[in-house]
């Protein structure tokens, strides 16, 4: 596998607005959006998530040179996760925040359909996790009073290098 090729990993509590901004990225730059929540969600029973989404982001960089995943970057199976991605590829850490409770609300009146439906004990649970992860960023959005779209599009292209 190539450095040439760069993962950017959107790391951030649910509904800080990964999702979207993935979205927003994918359909304005050469950065392909991969949602990472829906090969979760298609999971068989005793397949490995982890393992599943690697094979997936590796047969994406077959095609292309620059792919964006979104994550709560939480806890040691991810560490392992981000560990063997980073010994293959390029990996950009982007952090995206909002206040807790903006997260929450956003959570709550989403539309779940693309979502892993998680209990609102969960959602406060893993935020407060995924808030406090830190690793080196290569790119802080604080999405909490929504970014415009320019700004966003224009943060994630000032990185958009090897």
């Amino acid at each position: 596998m190539s450095k040439q090729k760069i993962l950017f990993m959107l790391i951030g509590p649910k509904g800080s607005g990964k999702t979207h901004i993935g979205t927003l990225i994918d359909q304005h730059t050469d950065i392909t959006f991969l949602r990472v929540e829906s090969i979760w969600l298609s999971l068989k029973p005793n397949e490995n998530g982890w393992e599943k989404v690697e094979a997936t982001i590796d047969a994406m960089f077959k095609k292309c040179n620059k792919v964006m995943i979104e994550s709560l970057g939480a806890g040691e199976a991810f560490g392992n996760f981000h560990a063997s991605l980073a010994d293959k590829y390029s990996v950009k850490m982007i952090r995206v925040h909002a206040n807790l409770e903006t997260c929450f609300i956003r959570v709550k009146t989403r539309n779940n359909v693309e979502h892993i439906a998680v209990s609102d004990e969960k959602v406060v649970e893993f935020n407060k996790i995924a808030a406090a992860v830190t690793y080196n960023w290569s790119l802080e959005i604080n999405n909490d009073v929504p970014a415009s779209d320019r700004d966003i599009i224009n943060a994630i292209q000032s990185i958009n290098h090897v």
